[in-house]
């Protein structure tokens, strides 16, 4: 007699720890390149950037976040900031990730280093949905 499991709770919310700090431990490594940062957004991404910043609002679609905050920021930066990953809270598909970032500078000057809490959604091995919080006055100045 042959039984087949489903993943349970507790092996779901593993998954989605584990792909949260490879993901995380290679953007730490390479940078917030595309074949790293934006592979592993879904093309049915929907992305929230709280609060009233340049890139703040609701972005339905890969293509929609990447011209509305990834290439705006791009164009903005010197240097993209590095993340350190301070925790990671996973609960079924989805985990919370608090970082800070280090070594981020604008074309302007400015510090971009800052402390996020980003909410995802994991599917499989893509992120379809991000609520990102973050300093709003550290991109206000970069956007200056």
């Amino acid at each position: 007699m042959s039984t087949t499991t489903q993943p349970t709770e507790s092996a779901s919310t593993q998954d989605v720890g584990t792909f949260l700090r490879d993901w995380f431990g290679r953007l730490a490594e390479t940078g917030w390149t595309a074949d790293v940062f934006l592979a592993h957004l879904s093309n049915d991404l929907v992305w929230t950037a709280t609060g009233s910043s340049p890139v703040s609002g609701t972005f339905h679609g890969l293509q929609a976040y990447t011209d509305g905050v990834y290439r705006k920021l791009d164009q903005k930066l010197e240097r993209w900031p590095t993340p350190k990953v301070e925790r990671i809270l996973a609960d079924g598909q989805w985990g919370v990730v608090e970082f800070t970032s280090t070594g981020g500078l604008g074309k302007n000057g400015t510090d971009y280093n800052m402390r996020y809490c980003w909410l995802m959604h994991v599917t499989g091995d893509k992120i379809d949905q991000v609520i990102g919080y973050y300093d709003q006055l550290k991109v206000a100045e970069l956007f200056r």
